[in-house]
């Protein structure tokens, strides 16, 4: 699984999906509200989806690899952050930055804004 979701010691989500498809997927498919006090896990937290967690407002994220910008990020809004590798940013083997989604998100730091922006981004891409 990349992205894990637990609510009352249940897991109330999980998906396989890389990237930042199962983060719109579950703010789509649970909502805001049952996601908030929610403890997320992923394999790899970067900006973007650092800014789609805090969207959801979880108490708890876990990442096998995070970037230190997205630790910052959650940290700042008071979520507590459990990272197994802390990396500057995620890029491809060439040194381009890895998503198009990180490369939109680089001047947002606000949730409120960086969802509606990353759902039209996703679509216009489909």
């Amino acid at each position: 699984m990349c992205l894990m979701v637990w609510k009352g010691g249940e897991v109330v989500f999980s998906s396989p999906s890389k990237g930042i498809r199962p983060h719109l997927e579950v703010i789509e498919r649970l909502g805001r509200e049952k996601l908030a006090g929610s403890v997320m896990a992923d394999k790899i937290v970067g900006r973007a989806a650092a800014l789609l967690m805090l969207y959801s407002v979880p108490a708890e994220v876990h990442a096998g690899v995070i970037t230190t910008i997205a630790k910052e990020l959650l940290k700042a809004k008071g979520v507590n952050v459990y990272p197994d590798i802390e990396v500057p940013a995620i890029k491809e083997k060439d040194g381009r930055i890895y998503c198009p989604f990180e490369a939109m998100v680089q001047g947002i730091s606000d949730p409120e804004e960086a969802y509606p922006a990353i759902v039209a981004k996703m679509l216009a891409m489909k």
